[in-house]
């Protein structure tokens, strides 16, 4: 059974995934549940999940198969999305090429392709003196910052900004992972894909 500091990391690390995930809806074309398409690859977000004193949670993109020759490219792209992210500090605990089949009635089927990253973060590596430092010193009433959130049985300003650090954590992290595979998908799908200009003739 989890206990009030694991629950409260949670929840906080949920509301800055929610925060990532509704920037990327604005910036970008939205879609249904936590995903969102960027010039033609939809990305999901998935939610936080409590994995004893860390937090972990997964992003996806589509495979573009249409640009792709066959079953074996899929592969192909997966591995050369692999070797990009080989230069990130931060490194996927999991990596998975996901196929996932859906009816479209008639008995007709549907397969997508997704790179399915996974993440995972230590409890005590999501804030740092300094940073709570930073947001002690700040005036409560200062009207220019994000405030400090007021939490039931939390009654202790220093304990709320230790919270309010694990929300930003989590908002930046799933914010850098999906713009790094955004990236990724960029450069190989040039390398491996076929010519955008091609395509649209």
């Amino acid at each position: 059974m989890s206990t009030f500091r694991q629950q409260l990391f949670h929840q906080f690390a949920a509301q800055g995934l929610r925060t990532s995930i509704a920037a990327f809806n604005a910036a970008y074309q939205p879609k249904k549940d936590q995903r969102f398409n960027v010039e033609g690859i939809t990305y999901e977000i998935g939610p936080a999940r409590l994995d004893g004193n860390s937090i972990l949670f997964e992003i996806s993109s589509k495979i573009p198969q249409d640009e792709l020759e066959d079953r074996n490219d899929f592969a192909s792209y997966f591995h050369a999305i692999q070797e990009f992210l080989k230069a990130d500090a931060k490194q996927p605990s999991a990596a998975d090429m996901d196929n996932i089949v859906h009816d479209i009635g008639s008995d007709e089927t549907k397969e997508r392709d997704y790179v399915r990253l996974s993440y995972s973060y230590p409890l005590d590596d999501m804030y740092n003196e300094a940073a709570i430092q930073t947001i002690l010193a700040r005036p409560e009433a200062d009207t220019l910052t994000r405030p400090i959130p007021v939490i039931t049985n939390v009654n202790t300003r220093a304990g709320r900004a230790v919270l309010f650090c694990v929300e930003d954590f989590m908002h930046q992290e799933a914010t850098t992972r999906v713009q790094r595979l955004i990236e990724a998908n960029q450069e190989v799908r040039q390398a491996l894909g076929k010519p955008l200009a091609l395509q649209a003739g």
